[in-house]
């Protein structure tokens, strides 16, 4: 998606956008709500929250056209950095059970 901005970056900030949310139901979080996804966020990922909200922000005001080229690039920090937040967590948990695993074995 970054690499695409240059190209299209409305196209991106939409991509960056439903990217995030998979990621984010695939790692149980509740879909239905932004509100309430913004505030388990900010349970597990405290740093990285205003970025999401910032980047919620940003993304509505694109969908109505009022977002410039300067906001969607900083929405696509903003989801880069939650992206980048929620992968991490993903390995250190995954470190962490097989950590588990060769103690138990």
């Amino acid at each position: 998606m970054q690499t695409h901005f240059v190209d299209d970056p409305r196209g991106s900030v939409s991509a960056a956008d439903e990217l995030v949310t998979r990621v984010m139901q695939a790692r149980g979080y509740p879909m239905s709500d932004f509100e309430q996804r913004a505030a388990d966020i900010s349970v597990d990922h405290p740093r990285v929250v205003d970025n999401y909200r910032a980047a919620h922000e940003i993304a509505l005001r694109h969908r109505r056209g009022e977002a410039t080229t300067e906001d969607l690039r900083n929405a696509i920090i903003y989801y880069r950095s939650l992206f980048d937040e929620l992968l991490q967590t993903n390995l250190q948990d995954r470190t962490a059970r097989d950590r588990t695993v060769k103690e138990v074995a």
